[in-house]
């Protein structure tokens, strides 16, 4: 006899096996032992988390030859014929592959016949939102007054897509995910009774990349106990989903909590080499610090596993609750950004980097809690390095407290210039990164009256400055509460040398960074002429 996987032989077969859908199944036996059945059912929900499953149990429940029952008995030829999928009176029906209205006209013809050896007739349409309009609206008068004996199950993953119309003609149904500790229990007792040693933080991890589904997790488990060869660990199960252990992200924790910047792109230059995606990666950390902020407010969940547990208590400590949702915004930050970028481990680098700098951060409520209270005048010097160290206020009256500095700086001068043209960079890099970037390269040459006189790195620097030199002077004239003028000197040019020429596909094959500006200043490439 050929190998049977997991998810078929195991599959539920009453309605005790059905795990974490009790909401339904409790409404379904009740319904079943008063007599009060249903022409028409809807089953919605995730995938692999026992709808048509349900759907089977029911039919075996109504047409076994003890029932209606709640309990069929899966040994007469009724519950045989609907377990293995082969009984004339279950017609199992796959919604995606009939969508048309000439199926659905079909399948109202054979409803004119009666159940040939059964109480019931019984359809079962999976994915029934994959039915075309058309098709939907030749069900309708059927499925409002069916035939006596006839009953309709729909299974579906996407309920919105079902028409109202049908849905206000069944009874509905809405499946959960299944909890991780009940996925757990039931790949415990299906390795007990398969004579499979395996260790729980296997189990978990399992139970961890199914995500809520039951089917999936028995897949998984499938594609386990084939690579394993009777001998599951944790490192191989690892080494299977690509995943790194959790000691890796707790190592990489303590290393943004120490600021040091060199150990966490070492670590990360170790990781890359063992093959592991970088947006898996993210994801997997993402969900580490997500257990340490909840251990962190006490809100312990099911999904830890309990060997791990005291490795999240030890970490929680370590970290303010404002610091975790910062590293884990600036995750999902990073993450969206890498879809989109050539070079998505230069974005993965400095992200990083600025995880380790989170001290640098303002600390805002700090901050505001300060200005509420009118610990800062007019007069304070606000840099972003700064913020931590501010100097109150002379001689502070409580009777006039001023809640926000304005204007943050007073005097302009090549000193107080300088000394927030990084935070002018910053503002400006929200608008365009090239744009703050060219600035922030960019030399001071003199400063007169309110006229500023710049001189870029180099020629492109000096189109991005121009391109923008009225938000450099909006931007300066909020932090110093003066008008300004920009004055452009124009960058040495770089002598030509006599090289052969090259095409223009070798010339952005070595410098893509050129095709990534040309990008962001919507310009066109072409050789000169």
């Amino acid at each position: 006899m050929s190998y049977v996987v997991l998810a078929r032989k195991y599959r539920p077969q009453n309605f005790l096996e059905l795990y974490a859908q009790d909401h339904v199944t409790t409404i379904i036996k009740n319904a079943l032992e008063s007599n009060r059945i249903a022409h028409a059912y809807l089953f919605s929900g995730p995938r692999g988390v026992g709808k048509t499953s349900l759907a089977r149990i029911l039919a075996k429940s109504l047409n076994c030859e003890q029932g209606p029952t709640i309990n069929p008995c899966n040994v007469c030829s009724n519950c045989k014929e609907i377990t293995s999928g082969t009984a004339s009176d279950v017609i199992e029906i796959d919604g995606a592959s009939n969508t048309g209205v000439d199926d659905i006209r079909e399948l109202q013809r054979e409803l004119l016949y009666a159940p040939s050896q059964s109480k019931y007739k019984i359809y079962i349409i999976d994915e029934v939102h994959m039915l075309s309009k058309s098709a939907f609206n030749a069900l309708l008068k059927t499925l409002e007054e069916p035939p006596e004996n006839v009953i309709f199950i729909f299974a579906t993953t996407e309920a919105h897509k079902v028409i109202p119309t049908i849905i206000s003609r069944c009874q509905r149904f809405d499946f959960k995910r299944i909890p991780m500790e009940a996925i757990v229990k039931r790949l415990q007792e299906i390795t007990t009774w398969e004579k499979i040693t395996i260790d729980s933080e296997s189990l978990y991890l399992i139970a961890r990349k199914a995500d809520g589904g039951m089917r999936d997790a028995l897949s998984l488990l499938d594609q386990v106990l084939s690579y394993c060869s009777g001998e599951v660990s944790i490192s191989k199960v690892r080494s299977i989903f690509g995943v790194l252990p959790s000691q890796t992200y707790q190592a990489l924790l303590d290393k943004v909590i120490a600021k040091d910047s060199s150990g966490i792109i070492s670590q990360l230059h170790a990781i890359i080499e063992e093959g592991i995606d970088l947006v898996e990666f993210i994801n997997n950390f993402m969900e580490f610090c997500r257990i340490v902020l909840l251990t962190k407010i006490g809100a312990i969940t099911p999904e830890i596993n309990p060997d791990e547990l005291s490795m999240y208590q030890e970490l929680a400590p370590k970290l303010k609750i404002n610091s975790l949702m910062y590293i884990m915004s600036m995750l999902i930050q990073t993450r969206n950004e890498m879809r989109s970028s050539s070079n998505p481990f230069l974005i993965l680098e400095v992200a990083m980097i600025k995880l380790s700098k989170m001290d640098e951060m303002d600390d805002l409520e700090e901050l505001i809690a300060k200005l509420g209270k009118g610990q800062f005048s007019s007069a304070t010097v606000l840099s972003d390095k700064t913020l931590k160290q501010q100097t109150p206020a002379p001689n502070p009256s409580p009777a006039k407290e001023i809640p926000v500095p304005e204007p943050i700086v007073q005097n302009l001068d090549e000193h107080s210039l300088k000394a927030n043209w990084q935070r002018i960079s910053t503002r400006l890099r929200k608008e365009s990164s090239m744009a703050g970037l060219a600035f922030a390269n960019a030399t001071l040459l003199s400063i007169e009256n309110n006229n500023i006189k710049l001189k870029a790195d180099s020629q492109t620097s000096h189109g991005m400055l121009k391109k923008f030199e009225p938000s450099i002077t909006k931007t300066i004239k909020e932090i110093f509460a003066k008008s300004v003028v920009i004055a452009l000197e124009e960058p040495e040019s770089i002598p030509q040398t006599h090289k052969p020429q090259r095409n223009i596909n070798e010339i952005l094959e070595e410098f893509p960074q050129i095709k990534e500006l040309a990008e962001t200043l919507n310009m066109s490439i072409s050789p000169l002429r």
